[in-house]
């Protein structure tokens, strides 16, 4: 009878962490100049680590293996806390000697959203230093960054972090990557509960290197011939039916015009990207175009932009996604070129308010 309980625990212990890794997507997300200059923006502070990295930002479990003996490296895992709770998890098996982060650590309010409505986006930069201040950073650091089972979630830390003008990387299949190769797991620690180590204050915080706002977006839309829009969601999501990936979203359909390349069709079945040959078939039709890609928070689509980057393509990820895009097309968000959204948008449903 007590293993049929303990049995029946677990399970109810993995539905709930998987409604939670589900929802994590729901979110994220001025006139600027045109997209293929997109603005500097923020301050640049006092230098205190290594310019951004120019060579590839994912990288192999081999390549991590080697690294683990260089005292400058700071591993930050993106393990949902809910998932670790199940014994002999992926999340419950952190790379030994990581800092760990989840959504709540590194999701705010991002100041350059359209509206104060829109809560789910990158945290600011202030918020993200005082996280970043307590991981003892320094001018030799490298930073890699993981995932346990959401993927979407450690490449989205792995962009913020290269915004930030920090020297990071992004480990390729993650926990369980690493666990097939019999990498060290456990003894790891949530960031947010450490003892601040410096006043870390970001390199080279600049968001044009990796982002673009929606006015960057509205004009790459009427640019098809220099700009590709690339929509990384689900089927369902970019047919326009309302899923359970809808949550956060004022309405549903797509952009027009832009092409549909789920970010998950870009790994293989154990979680690894797939080879570079199969990468450039896949995305070949950007050519020489700039790209933008965007999911439902900008989360998802990080990921492509880890894999387009590293595959030479001049790309960036649009943060605020469709939850804003769908914010400036609906009758909820007031937005002063709504006309011109809806004109650049296909199989719309506005639904007034947010979708739960």
């Amino acid at each position: 009878m007590m293993k049929k309980i303990l049995s029946l625990f677990l399970v109810l212990i993995m539905v709930i962490a998987f409604v939670a890794g589900c929802a994590n997507d729901t979110a994220p997300p001025t006139v600027t100049p045109e997209p293929s200059t997109p603005p500097a923006s923020g301050t640049p502070a006092e230098p205190t680590v290594q310019e951004r990295p120019t060579g590839p930002v994912m990288i192999s479990v081999s390549e991590l293996q080697g690294m683990m003996g260089d005292d400058n490296l700071i591993l930050i895992g993106a393990i949902n806390p809910t998932a670790a709770l199940v014994p002999f998890s992926n999340a419950a098996n952190p790379i030994r000697g990581s800092l760990l982060v989840w959504t709540d650590d590194i999701y705010g309010p991002d100041p350059d959203a359209l509206s104060p409505e829109l809560q789910f986006g990158r945290m600011p930069l202030a918020q993200m230093e005082n996280l970043l201040s307590r991981a003892g950073i320094t001018g030799d650091s490298i930073i890699v960054a993981y995932h346990s089972d959401a993927a979407a979630v450690g490449a989205r830390l792995a962009w913020h972090l290269y915004m930030l003008g920090l020297n990071v990387r992004f480990l390729d299949g993650g926990v369980p990557a690493w666990r097939a190769a019999n990498g060290a797991t456990g003894s790891s620690n949530r960031l947010s509960s450490q003892a601040v180590q410096n006043d870390f204050r970001a390199p080279d915080f600049d968001p044009s290197v990796n982002n673009v706002t929606i006015y960057q977006v509205i004009e790459a839309a009427q640019n098809p011939d220099e700009w590709v829009i690339i929509d990384t969601r689900s089927d369902g999501e970019y047919n326009g039916e309302r899923v359970g990936a809808s949550s956060g979203g004022f309405g549903t359909g797509r952009i027009k015009g832009a092409v549909h390349v789920e970010w998950a069709r870009a790994y293989d079945n154990d979680g690894l990207r797939l080879p570079e040959a199969q990468l450039r078939e896949l995305y070949g039709f950007i050519g020489d175009r700039n790209a933008i890609v965007f999911c439902q928070g900008g989360i998802r689509s990080s990921y492509t932009w880890i894999l387009l980057r590293d595959l030479g393509f001049n790309v960036w990820n649009y943060d605020g996604s469709w939850i804003e895009w769908s914010y400036a097309a609906s009758t909820a968000g007031n937005f002063a070129d709504r006309a011109l959204v809806l004109e650049l948008t296909e199989l719309w449903s506005d639904n007034g308010g947010v979708i739960s």
